[in-house]
């Protein structure tokens, strides 16, 4: 009889446990909106000791039902706490400001004879939107067919930083036309990005003598990121043929079980199955692939209308891959939402083509005259063209 009772204690206690139902910190926030942060849990019976939330490890609110307030909280820089709203299982932030960024942790316990103790955290991130369009530089007054455009996209301040598009009739354009990304920092910790555009004007690029320039701006938040790793060793041989770092994260393949200096190494990566694809990328040894050894795959669909994203690396192995902890190669598979979208269009036009070609902004207000005059008659037909 003893021994029945032991066992049904035991398992009683397995099932009987303080349990974390729900941590909900949300991943994006913006500027200056108020915040609720949910902590879920099932004490299974036991008594509540304590609920206590963290930011980057520092304490910023406890909840002990024995303390008179019970709810009490303690400065800590980019977080505003209502305690009037605040309880057992939420805080509520009735403002928030670029340092409300951090790392948000819950974490409850039990009283005795129990002591149980559970935690979780997440990443919350604060996110400011452009306040106008981005801005074309660099045009000249008039064009004619051989000449060089070259101009430059620069975006409104926001965070993140905008990620911008440059498109021809709206086409986007040749990668080659393209000059490297730069961003401007500025005081408040937001960022602009420039992208310049260079090329050669064709009888192409019109249509009835007129062109458009447009410049696309989209500010997108990362919510998801997860990696995976394999690393080559002085044997030159993989860890695993395989590995995946958590439930959720991308799974790295590789056909053969050792390579030599001389050989080429091909590995693949693929993104858990979702209803949405992920972005994927490549590094060897912390730094971002070369994109010559990028091979990019079209996802895979299922039956289930779930998909995996698939890209592939190659590359011929070097002694100069292999640094002391060997040759580390990781995929890191993310997902980002559209947080912002914005353009700014400059039709470029003109009533010869030999005249040269006008500059119009996207309003039709005339920036600068070319070698001709144009009328009130002329911007409308423009207007119609552009229309059609």
């Amino acid at each position: 009889m003893f021994v029945s009772f032991l066992v049904a204690t035991t398992v009683l206690q397995a099932v009987l446990t303080l349990k974390l139902i729900e941590l909900y910190i949300p991943t994006t926030v913006k500027l200056a909106s108020p915040v609720w942060l949910y902590c879920g849990y099932d004490l299974e019976g036991d008594d509540l000791y304590s609920v206590k939330w963290y930011k980057n490890h520092v304490e910023f609110y406890r909840f002990l039902p024995s303390d008179n307030p019970p709810g009490q909280k303690y400065d800590l820089v980019g977080v505003y706490i209502d305690l009037k709203k605040s309880n057992q299982t939420h805080v509520y932030l009735n403002q928030t400001d670029l340092n409300t960024e951090g790392l948000y942790g819950c974490e409850v316990s039990t009283e005795a004879p129990s002591y149980r103790t559970v935690q979780a955290e997440k990443n919350m991130k604060i996110y400011v939107l452009p306040r106008e369009n981005p801005t074309i530089e660099g045009l000249e007054p008039t064009y004619d067919v051989g000449d060089e455009v070259n101009v430059t996209c620069i975006s409104s301040p926001s965070k993140p930083a905008a990620w911008l598009s440059w498109f021809i009739n709206g086409r986007p354009v040749d990668p080659n036309s393209l000059m490297p990304y730069r961003y401007q920092r500025h005081q408040e910790g937001l960022q602009s990005t420039m992208l310049g555009l260079k090329f050669i004007v064709t009888f192409n690029h019109l249509k009835l003598g007129v062109m458009s320039l447009s410049c696309t701006a989209t500010v997108s938040q990362e919510y998801y990121s997860r990696s995976g790793e394999i690393v080559i060793g002085g044997q030159f041989r993989p860890e695993a043929e395989s590995y995946v770092p958590a439930e959720t994260g991308p799974t790295l393949s590789t056909g053969k079980q050792e390579y030599k200096v001389g050989e080429i190494v091909e590995v693949n990566c693929s993104s858990p199955r979702d209803k949405q694809t992920s972005q994927l990328a490549w590094f060897v040894n912390e730094k971002k692939a070369n994109h010559l050894h990028v091979v990019n795959y079209s996802p895979i669909v299922y039956k289930d209308d779930t998909v995996s994203s698939l890209i592939g690396l190659k590359f011929r192995l070097s002694h100069n891959h292999l640094v002391a902890e060997g040759l580390r190669i990781k995929c890191t598979a993310s997902r980002s939402a559209v947080l912002d979208i914005r353009s700014q269009e400059i039709i470029v036009g003109g009533v010869q083509q030999s005249s040269g070609f006008h500059v119009l902004a996207n309003d039709g207000k005339e920036i600068k005259a070319g070698r001709a005059e144009i009328t009130m008659f002329q911007i409308w037909i423009l207007c119609v063209v552009l229309v059609r």
